[in-house]
């Protein structure tokens, strides 16, 4: 399946902050033709989830989970370097909500 293209990849999935690492969501502005380069980059950090984009002037989300939140915005602040993409909003929870999906596998 992963040969294929159907799956990335199947692992554990935990909650940050019962391991004491901190997470956010973040949302860039990024020129259309900076996407592809954009969400390279976003992805060679070991703690970006995933990334997505959405049809709004913010239009690339990602997860983003580190250790501490200095970590984290000085990522972010890396990331806008390599890309020159400077308009990265850091949004951490201010409450968590969890929904619990079971699979028998």
């Amino acid at each position: 399946m992963k040969d294929t293209g159907v799956i990335r990849r199947i692992g554990g999935n935990f909650t940050p902050h019962a391991l004491g690492f901190v997470s956010t969501l973040c949302a860039a502005k990024v020129p259309p033709d900076k996407i592809n380069h954009f969400a390279d980059v976003v992805n060679r950090y070991p703690g970006v989830t995933h990334n997505y984009r959405r049809d709004n002037s913010f239009n690339v989300w990602f997860t983003f989970i580190a250790p501490s939140m200095d970590e984290i915005e000085a990522n972010l602040k890396q990331i806008a370097a390599d890309t020159c993409v400077t308009d990265i909003l850091n949004l951490p929870a201010t409450k968590l909500f969890k929904i619990k999906a079971e699979f028998q596998v």
